[in-house]
């Protein structure tokens, strides 16, 4: 999961002094010392890092209309967010009439009610509601009472469902409080679109997205929705429905994004301030793909646009920065020192988008097309979308032809082995192999006890980056995971006797019964709870081990046990692979023949198709073509490394290849593999060649250079620290 928990404002505390009552000037005060005096488990659990003034207010007026009046926050906190929408309308002369908000928490609900209390005795709004409970039970927001608010901004909480302990926020709960909401308060071909896109998001995802469909839903037509979001929103399967959201019933007008070290130091990814109008449904019934959408406006704002008070207070001197800030954001004219302005082409993202969700069934109902067949849709067919931060990286004019996607291409892409206990299922070798047994050292879960195991209980996996070296030189990791599933203890025996005749029908071997040493181990991992704070949770118990069991029904199955891996499949023995945390610019590794098992730290690519061999694969993916692409559509994390998922690595565009241009590759990557010196030069070469076809020799070179170069700036540029700031 993506999140901006742990994020901490460290650079303009004085925001919270800026006086104006006493009692607002001191709530102000106090709601730093208020936030962490949270319990840190409830923090985390909750998602309670607050969002801080300075970034509130540049928020605030890029997303405030001077006739907004109604101000909603539905993830409240202790009050960040309202409080900047009042200072900004102060700051304009106006005066809201209504500054509500809602909050899951009672003990920081009724400090949020002080604050807004302070603000209306200021003269800052009318009225104010701040109500405690969860946002997404319909008798929450009926008691508000508010058929839409004219701004509606939140920093929604980036946490599990299965952190919420029952407290409402539950998949299944939020789902049903969404679906009520939108029956309440919508119509017609409205409330279908609606109800498609929250029966259609991932129970897998976090809170946020639920959390922006609530928001989403809470604007009024022409209001504006404002949101603090981690830069993954774009680049997570499970945002996809907000994205498309998005870009059916608002027109996004801002992306506001920081740039390393950001503006919050110790914030686990980058931040991005999302700024969108919501569309009356007159505009927004239409399917995207019969529109044509107007770019919106990029803003990547570093570390040296700060300034005093303000984060972009270096950049506009003023007494007002933020303000400056805003009105030259909607102007269009000249530069500033430290903020890059760009436009965002929206129909490129909705090309990209649209690619991506072709085969989604809530897409299809979404857009009107439950009539297209999407295994024999001609969409299929379509050019591969080239991701903006892929076409930043060429030359401007640049025009790439003839690109497919990796799905198109046959090539597969995933995530490796997760064992759902690694505890128990990765041990070390610790001996020689002594006949058919060899002794193997647990987990420090386990005391680290040495145990003699069959040999063909164990299969070698690589496990952590730092063995990557060592893999690469030919050495195979000391690493072992249990593969159990030919082994069972002796009590579980009988019922493997009574399954033999399903073994039979299958035309596999009943497992045999564990040696006396490994049986005892298994056992007391049976009886060995991990956490403390759980302590009747066992081994077995945990979420992802007690998928492994399987009790025959109807004769035809065969008993597995928690303590056998499900089989291992393309994804887990793939042909390259390369690390989701990547220190530099991004890299494949081959794997060995045969192949190891690669563990769930490394993103995995494999074919479905013989001509492209592993070879070919790792040529490809070293390309610079190729890895400026990951490194485009990876995400930079807080301390300067680049998160690589297999949704990330989905998005590369490649060249249609012949079976004799995947040939060619193999070639060229057998001579990669043995480091022949100019075999990366004529990968490159030969990728870009097929990408630009018609570009002569000479001007592939500069390509090739020109990648290179941005390649590295994007790299250096993620790692930046405050001091090279």
């Amino acid at each position: 999961m993506s999140s901006i928990a742990g994020m901490r404002n460290n650079r303009c505390p004085e925001f919270y002094a800026v006086p104006a009552t006493n009692a607002v000037g001191a709530i102000r005060s106090s709601a730093r010392s208020f936030e962490e005096s949270l319990p840190p488990a409830q923090r985390k659990r909750l998602g309670q890092f607050f969002t801080g003034l300075p970034l509130g207010s540049l928020l605030t007026h890029l997303a405030l209309d001077s006739g907004a009046r109604s101000v909603i926050d539905p993830m409240a906190g202790h009050g960040d967010l309202l409080d900047a929408a009042a200072l900004t309308a102060q700051a304009r002369g106006a005066r809201l009439s209504r500054l509500d908000g809602m909050e899951l928490d009672s003990k920081t609900a009724a400090f949020c009610g002080r604050r807004m209390a302070a603000l209306q005795a200021d003269d800052a709004a009318e009225s104010s509601h701040i109500l405690t409970g969860s946002a997404f039970d319909p008798t929450t927001i009926a008691a508000l009472d508010v058929p839409g608010y004219d701004l509606v901004i939140t920093n929604p909480p980036y946490v599990r469902y299965q952190s919420q302990n029952g407290n409402g926020a539950g998949v299944g709960d939020v789902r049903r409080g969404l679906s009520a909401i939108v029956d309440a308060r919508m119509t017609g071909g409205e409330r279908v679109l609606w109800q498609a896109l929250i029966d259609g998001y991932s129970g897998l995802a976090d809170l946020s997205v639920p959390a922006w469909l609530l928001s989403a839903l809470l604007t009024r037509p022409g209001g504006r929705l404002a949101l603090v979001v981690p830069a993954t929103w774009r680049s997570r399967d499970y945002a996809d429905v907000v994205r498309y959201l998005l870009l059916r019933a608002f027109r996004l007008e801002y992306i506001v994004a920081d740039t390393q070290p950001g503006w919050f130091s110790d914030a686990l990814v980058r931040t991005h301030l999302v700024i969108a109008r919501r569309l009356s449904w007159d505009e927004a019934q239409a399917p995207v793909s019969g529109r044509s959408l107007l770019p919106a406006t990029w803003l990547q704002v570093a570390p040296a646009a700060a300034g005093g008070e303000s984060l972009v207070g270096g950049a506009f001197p003023g007494s007002e920065p933020e303000r400056d800030f805003a009105a030259w954001a909607g102007a269009a004219n000249g530069e500033v020192p430290g903020i890059e302005r760009r436009p965002f082409a929206l129909d490129e993202e909705w090309h990209t988008l649209e690619q991506r969700l072709a085969r989604k069934g809530w897409f299809q109902k979404a857009e009107n097309r439950r009539d297209t067949l999407p295994l024999f849709s001609a969409r299929d067919a379509r050019p591969a979308a080239i991701p903006e931060g892929l076409r930043d990286m060429l030359p401007p004019g640049t025009a790439p032809a003839h690109l497919q996607t990796l799905e198109q291409a046959g090539i597969r892409v995933s995530q490796g082995l997760r064992s759902g206990c690694n505890r128990f299922f990765y041990v070390t070798l610790a001996g020689d192999e002594q006949g058919e047994t060899v002794t193997v050292e647990t987990s420090d879960s386990f005391e680290n006890m040495q145990v003699r195991v069959p040999v063909a209980a164990l299969r070698p996996i690589l496990h952590r980056q730092a063995d990557m070296q060592a893999f690469a030189d030919g050495r195979v990791p000391a690493t072992r995971a249990l593969d159990l599933s030919d082994w069972v203890l002796p009590e579980d025996q009988p019922l493997v006797a009574e399954a033999a005749e399903a073994y039979r029908k299958r035309r596999v071997s009943a497992p045999r019964v564990m040696p006396p040493e490994l049986a005892s181990f298994v056992r007391l991992a049976a009886r060995t709870a991990l956490d403390p704070k759980e302590p009747a949770r066992f081994v077995p118990d945990l979420t992802a081990v007690r998928t492994n069991v399987r009790r025959p029904a109807n004769g035809r199955d065969v008993p597995r046990f928690w303590y056998m891996l499900p089989a291992f499949t393309a994804r887990h023995l793939p042909e390259i692979f390369t690390p989701r945390i990547n220190h530099g610019t991004p890299a494949v590794a081959l794997n060995t023949q045969p192949p190891v098992l690669i563990d769930a730290n490394f993103s995995t690519l494999w074919a479905e198709q013989r001509r492209w061999t592993a070879h070919a694969l790792y040529a490809l993916f070293h390309s610079s073509w190729c890895r400026a692409a990951m490194e485009a559509a990876g995400t930079p994390l807080g301390g300067g490394a680049l998160k690589l998922e297999a949704t990330h690595i989905r998005q590369v565009p490649i060249p249609t290849l012949s079976d004799r241009d995947c040939e060619k590759l193999a070639a060229l990557g057998q001579q990669l593999a043995a480091d022949v010196p100019s075999a990366r030069h004529q990968i490159d070469m030969f990728i870009l060649a097929a990408s630009l076809p018609g570009m002569d020799k000479n001007h592939l070179k500069d390509l090739a250079h020109h990648i290179d170069s941005r390649l590295e700036a994007a790299c250096a540029a993620r790692q930046r620290t405050a001091h090279d700031s």
